[in-house]
């Protein structure tokens, strides 16, 4: 990717400008006026919209080091800390996010964005029970939020309360009824629970809504092991493979919260001899 010159000349603009600010009690300069708190405010603005270019060129180092120089000179700015917990994230830092998340959470203790990325990060982390703690408080502050109860949903997934699961789903299906993740989700948990029937008619929904790759693989399961209904699985499961070849992997499937028998169900109907030569074709890509 060619590299945005204007935004690096930019960054070395912002190193002196941290070393004149930060600094500023050095002899080597005279004294002047510091700058007054709109200012500053203005500035740290300008350099959090400079960080975010830079997070989605990838360059998440560079965004880390605005933004805590961002957050020195606003820090009741939420929207700067949450933008360094993003790219905190990006970098592998999920404690560092985690902290930068606390300290938005001293300003805005009402904000339930902050609470639901906590919850992602600890999802992030393996750790269940923590992120629908925080799930839970976001959930408090206001009830109408889809999103929220899916993280809920998969929080109970990863807890094995499959019933529990089911309920937080059917919420924000019923909040957004168009929240396709959610309709797919109960799917998932209906084929665990040996409810075929109801999971076929799940993925059928989420499909119609969303023509994504995991409804469909899912729905290709289910039919193959319908009666009858082996032409149409094949083909669906072909579509999937092509549009996401990561859904050929064990590992992938386990992320997207795919159940041991859905993933079992999955291996099966890829080892079909007119299978062959999407599965090959789905590996070589997903490697």
């Amino acid at each position: 990717m060619k590299k945005n010159t204007g935004i690096y000349k930019f960054i070395l603009f912002l190193s002196l400008f941290e070393s004149f600010f930060i600094n500023q009690s050095s002899a080597f300069f005279p004294k002047i006026n510091e700058p007054n708190q709109q200012e500053l405010e203005s500035t740290a603005i300008q350099i959090g919209k400079t960080a975010i270019q830079l997070i989605q060129f990838g360059q998440n180092k560079e965004a880390i080091r605005l933004l805590r120089l961002a957050v020195k000179l606003y820090p009741n700015e939420i929207a700067l800390w949450i933008s360094l917990a993003e790219a905190q994230v990006r970098s592998d830092k999920n404690y560092q996010a985690l902290s930068s998340l606390n300290q938005a959470i001293k300003f805005r203790p009402d904000e339930q964005s902050i609470y639901l990325k906590k919850a992602s990060i600890y999802m992030n982390l393996n750790d269940p029970k923590k992120a629908k703690i925080f799930i839970t408080k976001g959930l408090s502050i206001n009830k109408k939020n889809e999103k929220g109860y899916f993280q809920l949903g998969n929080a109970e997934i990863m807890l094995n309360n499959y019933n529990s699961a089911l309920i937080a789903f059917k919420k924000s299906s019923e909040i957004n009824s168009n929240f396709w993740q959610s309709i797919n989700n109960e799917g998932l948990v209906l084929y665990e629970l040996n409810n075929f029937k109801k999971a076929e008619s799940k993925f059928r929904s989420a499909l119609k809504i969303s023509n994504d790759a995991e409804p469909m693989l899912a729905l290709a399961i289910v039919l193959y092991f319908s009666d009858n209904k082996s032409v149409e699985s094949l083909s669906l499961a072909k579509n999937a493979l092509k549009s996401n070849p990561r859904y050929i992997s064990k590992e992938y499937q386990t992320k997207q919260l795919w159940g041991k028998k859905l993933q079992k169900s999955a291996q099966l109907l890829f080892k079909n001899k007119e299978m062959k030569k999407v599965v090959r074709e789905a590996k070589e890509k997903s490697q």
